[in-house]
């Protein structure tokens, strides 16, 4: 049974040594490898992803945000420090 488990093992080993290899740094080629063990089982997952999808989704993300604080009053600050250089001191 032992020795079973070491060729499965060692077959899981070189597998995965191959296929991160014929990636050859593709990382998009590697991540598609990978998101199979990870869970992700759409191949799709890579192909919905461009430049304009991100700004389009921090763009609702911060429209979102503004509209659900538009409401808020302004937070009063009573005290704030405020420093200077002086240069009396030799720190010019």
């Amino acid at each position: 049974m032992a020795l079973l488990h070491a060729l499965y093992e060692l077959k899981n080993s070189t597998y995965w040594r191959d296929e991160t290899a014929s990636s050859k740094g593709n990382m998009t080629k590697l991540w598609r490898s990978l998101s199979g063990v990870l869970g992700e089982t759409s191949s799709d997952f890579f192909d919905d992803h461009s430049a304009a999808n991100f700004a389009a989704f921090f763009t609702d993300k911060i429209d979102a945000v503004r509209a659900s604080t538009a409401t808020t009053p302004p937070y009063n600050v009573v005290h704030s420090a405020t420093s200077t250089m002086d240069t009396a001191h030799g720190y010019d």
